[in-house]
C-alpha cells in the first residue's frame, strides 16, 4: 500500500460537498486498503490499486467506500458526463475486515486531467481529480529512449528470429505489432499435468477439462483444477503476462467477480541482469510458477521487470510494474498484497522500487541480492575495469591478488566479474540490438550508447564530454563512478598480506577510465553534483525512504567459493544500510544455505502473506517498526541450513573486524562471508560511498613504517589525500526522495543537474 506521504507529494486535491443538508468529503486514496481522512462520515473515492496521479490507458478502477450504515445501492459514478460502465457491491474483504463498498469501472478517460464525479441518490457526494497517461507510457520514469527496437527489430539469438514464448507452445515474433511495439491483448489457457513429469499444456478453452489436468490446494484450502488464465499484451512499450488460477466453469472473471480459486494475493516477479535497455525485450521476469499458482496467487511480470532488458533502470521497472497492476485490477480486482520475487538484478529492482516508490510492493522476496546497480558497480569495475588487468600485468601470485580484493578466491575476479560485460561502458550492448545501430566513436558516434547511464539519462543527466577523443558529436549519460584517495589493499598491507612495494604499486599504476570506459592514467573523479544525483533519488538503496518499512525475506544460496560474482557479502551490507538507517533491521530476515541446498521459496511465501495480513489487520497507531515487529510470524527467524538440511537458528551477522576470517558463530563457520575492494581499503559495511571526503596522509594510518623515499612516492599517489571512511561520502547527506518524477508527470517532478 502507498502510504500517506505519497497522498500529499501527489498534490491531489480534496473537495468537500454539501448532499442532503449534510457534510460528505473526499480523501483521495494512494492505492487499495490505504486508509482515508474521513471527515464527518461522508463518501470516498479513490483509484485502485494506482493512485489517481498515475492512471494509464484511458481506464481506472474506482473504490467507492462510505461509513456502515450509508446505502451505497443508488451511487453513480461518472466522468465528462459519462457514466461507469457497471457499478457494482466489491466483494468480501479476504482479511475479514468489514466495509461498505463498491467497485466501478471508468472508462473513456482523456489524456490529461480528469474529473471522476460521485453522485448518491442523486446528490454530489465526491469527486476525484485523475491524471490519465497514455498505455504506451511514459508516466514518472523519463523521455523514452530512442531508438527502441521491438520485438520484430530485434538480432536474432543464436541464428534465429528473436521471439516471446507464451507459455501455451506459442511464441510471439512481433511482426504484427502496431505502434508503440503495441499488441492486441490476447488470452490463453494452460494447465498442469497430474503424476510425475508434471509439465504445463495449452488448452484451447477452458472447458471441458482434460482428463490428465492435475488437482491443486490452495492456501485458502480451496482443492481445485490446476487451470491457468494467461493474459499477454503490452504495456509501456513492454510485452506483459499475468496467470491466474480460474475456474472453468465459471464465467469470465471480473474486478466483482473474481475467479473462485485465486486468493487474492499477487505475485511480481523480476528477473536479473543488469544492461542498458533500448529493446522491447523476449521474456519476463516468470508467470507460469507452478508453486506460487498452485497455491492460489495470481502472478505478473513484463519484459521490461527483467534488468536485462529494462535498462536496469528502476524508475522504469517501477513505472511497468505499477500499469501493469492497474491492468490487473481491472480485470480481476485490486489484491490485497503484492510481493515481490526474484534474484540478482531481480533483487536490485525490488529493493530499489520499495525503498523510492513505496505501495507499489507490499513485501519482498529476494534472493542472490544485489542492493542496487550503481554501489555493485564499485566492486565489479574496480575488479574488471582497474584491479584485474593491473595485477596480472604485475604477475603477482594468486593469494596476493585475493587478498586485494578481499574476494573468497582470485576466481571471483579473474573468472566472474572480470570478464562480465563492462555495464558502465558504452558498447556493452545486448546482441539482440542489431550490430549496425550500436556506438563506436569512429564509425558510429552517433550509434546507441549501451551504458546503464546512457539508459538512466533522464535521471542522471547528459553531458558534452569534449575532454576525451575524438571529441564527441553528442551528448553522453553521465556516471558516478569516483576512485580519487581510494587505498586498495589497505587492510592487506596492514594484516602483513601484501608488501608495502605492492600496495604502492598497485596505488600508483590502478588509474581510471574515462566516460568512454577507456584507461586513463587519472583516477576517476565524479562530478559532486551527479553522486548526489544517485543518493537523493533513492539509485542507491537505503534504509530511508519505503524501505525501512517494508517486510524482507531473503534466501541466499552460499557460492563464495565457487568465485561467482554473487558473494554473501552484499546480503549483508543491504542490511547494515537498515541499521545505519533506522537502528534495527527488523523487517529483514536472511536465511542462508549451501548452493543446490533446499529451497524455501514456498514456506517463505506462506511466510511472506501471513506477515503482511497480520500488518493489514493492525490497525493500532502505533509507528511501523512495532507494527512489523509485532505482525512478524514467530516461526519466521534467521537461521541457516547445513549440507544435511538441518535448520541452525542464529542471527545472521557479518564480523566487520575479520574480514579474512569471517567465521564466528555456527552459520559462519558452515558459510563464512567475504568482501570487496572497498571494504579491505577502509570503506564501511555498507559499501555506499561513491566519492569520499579526503583527508591528509597520516604515518598512524599504517601498521608498516615508510622510508622517506616510499613515504613521498605515497604523497605523489595521493596528492589531495586518502578517503575518511568515518565521514559519509560527498552528497551521502541528502535524504532520499521517494515517488519523483523524471517526466511527464509533474508530481514531485526531478530535474538533473545541467
Amino acid at each position: 500500500m502507498q502510504t500517506a506521504e505519497v497522498r500529499v507529494q501527489t498534490g491531489l486535491r480534496v473537495r468537500a460537498l454539501r448532499a442532503r443538508g449534510s457534510f460528505v468529503a473526499l480523501a483521495a486514496l494512494a492505492a487499495a486498503g490505504c486508509g482515508t481522512e474521513n471527515d464527518g462520515g461522508g463518501v470516498t473515492l479513490s483509484t485502485v490499486p494506482t493512485a489517481p496521479a498515475y492512471v494509464s490507458g484511458g481506464e481506472t478502477l474506482v473504490l467507492i467506500e462510505a461509513p456502515r450504515g450509508v446505502d451505497l445501492s443508488s451511487v453513480s459514478v461518472s466522468v465528462g458526463g459519462a457514466e461507469a460502465e457497471r457499478i457494482a457491491a466489491a466483494p468480501p474483504d479476504r482479511l475479514g475486515r468489514e466495509r461498505n463498498a463498491v467497485l466501478a469501472l471508468v472508462k473513456g478517460l482523456a489524456l490529461g486531467a480528469n474529473e471522476i464525479v460521485a453522485t448518491l441518490a442523486g446528490e454530489p457526494a465526491a469527486t476525484l481529480a485523475v491524471t490519465n497517461y497514455p498505455i504506451e507510457g511514459p508516466i514518472f520514469s523519463g523521455e523514452q529512449l530512442e531508438p527502441y527496437f521491438c520485438l520484430a527489430e530485434l538480432a536474432p539469438t543464436n541464428g534465429r528470429p528473436s521471439v516471446f514464448p507464451i507459455g501455451n507452445g506459442q511464441v510471439l515474433d512481433g511482426k504484427d505489432f502496431g505502434d508503440g511495439c503495441s499488441m492486441d491483448t490476447r488470452v490463453d489457457y494452460v494447465y498442469r499435468t497430474a503424476g510425475d513429469g508434471a509439465q504445463w499444456k495449452p488448452l484451447m478453452a477452458p472447458s471441458p477439462l482434460p482428463d490428465d489436468i492435475a488437482q491443486t490446494t490452495t492456501s485458502e484450502s480451496k482443492t481445485v483444477p490446476f487451470l491457468v488464465r494467461l493474459e499477454t499484451g503490452t504495456i509501456n512499450r513492454a510485452i506483459y503476462q499475468t496467470a491466474i488460477l480460474v475456474d472453468a466453469a465459471a464465467p469470465e472473471p471480473t474486478p466483482w467477480s473474481p475467479p473462485v480459486p485465486w486468493n487474492g494475493r499477487l505475485v511480481y516477479t523480476y528477473g536479473g541482469g543488469c544492461e542498458a535497455g533500448f529493446f522491447q525485450g523476449t521474456s519476463t521476469g516468470g508467470v507460469l510458477n507452478a508453486a506460487m499458482l498452485g497455491a492460489g496467487y495470481a502472478v505478473a511480470s513484463s519484459t521490461l521487470n527483467v534488468n536485462a532488458q529494462g535498462g536496469c533502470n528502476d524508475p522504469l521497472s517501477a513505472e511497468t510494474t505499477l500499469m501493469v497492476k492497474e491492468r490487473f485490477a481491472e480485470a480481476y480486482g485490486p489484491p490485497i498484497h503484492t510481493i515481490g520475487s526474484g534474484g540478482s538484478g531481480g533483487a536490485m529492482q525490488q529493493l530499489l522500487i520499495a525503498g523510492a516508490y513505496p505501495g507499489i510492493l507490499d513485501g519482498i522476496m529476494p534472493t542472490m541480492t544485489f542492493p542496487d546497480a550503481v554501489s555493485y558497480m564499485i566492486d565489479s569495475s574496480d575488479c574488471g575495469l582497474l584491479l584485474r588487468p593491473l595485477l596480472n600485468r604485475k604477475g603477482y601470485d594468486e593469494e596476493t591478488k585475493r587478498v586485494i580484493g578481499g574476494w573468497a578466491i582470485w576466481g571471483t575476479c579473474e573468472e566472474s566479474l572480470g570478464p562480465r560485460p563492462n555495464r558502465i561502458g558504452p558498447e556493452d550492448c545486448p546482441s539482440v540490438i542489431p550490430e549496425s545501430e550500436r556506438y563506436h566513436t569512429t564509425d558510429n558516434p552517433t550509434g546507441v550508447r549501451c551504458s546503464i547511464y546512457d539508459a538512466m539519462r533522464s535521471i542522471f543527466g547528459t553531458k558534452r564530454y569534449t575532454e576525451i577523443h575524438p571529441a564527441p558529436v553528442m551528448d553522453f549519460g553521465r556516471n558516478p563512478h569516483d576512485n580519487v584517495g581510494v587505498q586498495y589493499g589497505l587492510l592487506a598491507l596492514n594484516e602483513g598480506r601484501i608488501s608495502k612495494d605492492v600496495f604502492l604499486d598497485v596505488n600508483e599504476g590502478v588509474g581510471g577510465r574515462d566516460i568512454d570506459s577507456q584507461p586513463t592514467r587519472e583516477r576517476m573523479e565524479a562530478d559532486p553534483a551527479v553522486v548526489r544525483v544517485a543518493y537523493e533519488t533513492g539509485r542507491i538503496t537505503t534504509g530511508k525512504g519505503g524501505l525501512g518499512v517494508t517486510p524482507i525475506i531473503e534466501e541466499r544460496s552460499y557460492l563464495d567459493p565457487t568465485g561467482n560474482f554473487h558473494t554473501s557479502y552484499y546480503s549483508f551490507v543491504t542490511r547494515e544500510r537498515l541499521r545505519r538507517d533506522n537502528g534495527h533491521s527488523d523487517n529483514y530476515v536472511l536465511q542462508r544455505h549451501a548452493s543446490g541446498g533446499p529451497s524455501l521459496a514456498a514456506e517463505n511465501l506462506a511466510f511472506m502473506d501471513e506477515w503482511l495480513s497480520n500488518l493489514a489487520r493492525d490497525t493500532s497507531g502505533d509507528d511501523a517498526a512495532a507494527r512489523l515487529r509485532r505482525a512478524k510470524p514467530l516461526a519466521l527467524v534467521e537461521s541457516c541450513w547445513d549440507a544435511d538440511g538441518r535448520q541452525i537458528v542464529e542471527p545472521q551477522e557479518f564480523d566487520e573486524n575479520n574480514l579474512y576470517d569471517n567465521t564466528a558463530g555456527a552459520c559462519n563457520t558452515l558459510y563464512p562471508p567475504h568482501t570487496g575492494t572497498r571494504m579491505i581499503a577502509g570503506a564501511p559495511l555498507a559499501s555506499d560511498v561513491l566519492k569520499c571526503q579526503l583527508r591528509p596522509l597520516a604515518m598512524s594510518d599504517y601498521t608498516v613504517a615508510f622510508t622517506d623515499a616510499e613515504w613521498a612516492r605515497l604523497e605523489r599517489i595521493f596528492p589531495d589525500g586518502v578517503c575518511d571512511w568515518s565521514k559519509p561520502g560527498v552528497g551521502q547527506e541528502v535524504t532520499p526522495r521517494t515517488w519523483l518524477s523524471y517526466g511527464p508527470s509533474p508530481a514531485n517532478r526531478f530535474t538533473p543537474p545541467a
